[in-house]
């Protein structure tokens, strides 16, 4: 009997588990204002990570500030905290942002990992 119970489980866990890390474990690519969007109010809350296709415009202070303009053309400030890229970061360079937003006085976008086009 517990041997069925454990089969019978395991035959309804398994593909739940899947199709759960399947739906929600995808990253979006937004734009910055619906990054915004997604950003929480507490301060004991992390937003919800999500991808920001941008293009630098300057990445003289980077990695603290990188000014960019998203793909609606909306500029924004990003500080990328990740690991160095192979390259380092250029204007007119397009780059896939993956982090989220910070809001306050000045808000930013986050970016803790960065994927090239």
């Amino acid at each position: 009997m517990l041997k069925k119970a454990i089969i019978i489980t395991a035959l309804i866990a398994i593909p739940l588990t899947i199709w759960i890390a399947s739906t929600y474990g995808k990253l979006k690519e937004v734009s910055y204002k619906e990054a915004q969007n997604t950003e929480t109010k507490s301060e004991s809350d992390q937003a919800p990570k999500v991808i920001v296709v941008s293009t630098i415009i300057d990445a003289s202070q980077a990695p603290s500030k990188i000014a960019c303009i998203d793909a609606t053309g909306a500029p924004f400030s990003a500080q990328y905290t990740g690991i160095s890229p192979e390259s380092p970061f250029s204007a007119g360079q397009t780059v896939r942002f993956v982090g989220h937003v910070h809001g306050g006085e000045a808000p930013y976008f986050h970016a803790t990992q960065v994927y090239a086009p």
